[in-house]
């Protein structure tokens, strides 16, 4: 999802309207390469496209995503359980 504002904040709680988007391989990385380093398994990552490349804005632990449950069919609420029912029970670091 991207987000488009009428300024440079694109909260969608400031306003901003969420679109459908496809990211790249390399935005895909890096967002899935954010989430490892801070051990994140379900993470929001927000990153700005720039003249010289993506950059990493920030990442949510427990994100929002009222805004993106508007531009896809997919169930949020329903692949994060799925995922969460699937990890039960799996050993937790030393364990």
């Amino acid at each position: 999802m991207k987000r488009i504002g009428t300024s440079w904040k694109t909260n969608i709680s400031q306003g901003a309207k969420p679109v459908p988007y496809t990211p790249t391989r390399r935005i895909k990385d890096l967002a899935v390469k954010a989430a490892e380093v801070l051990g994140c398994e379900l993470a929001g990552v927000d990153i700005l496209q720039t003249e010289k490349g993506p950059i990493l804005i920030e990442l949510n632990s427990q994100p929002g995503w009222r805004g993106l449950q508007t531009v896809t069919e997919i169930s949020i609420a329903d692949e994060i359980a799925k995922y969460v029912i699937s990890r039960a029970g799996e050993p937790k670091g030393n364990e």
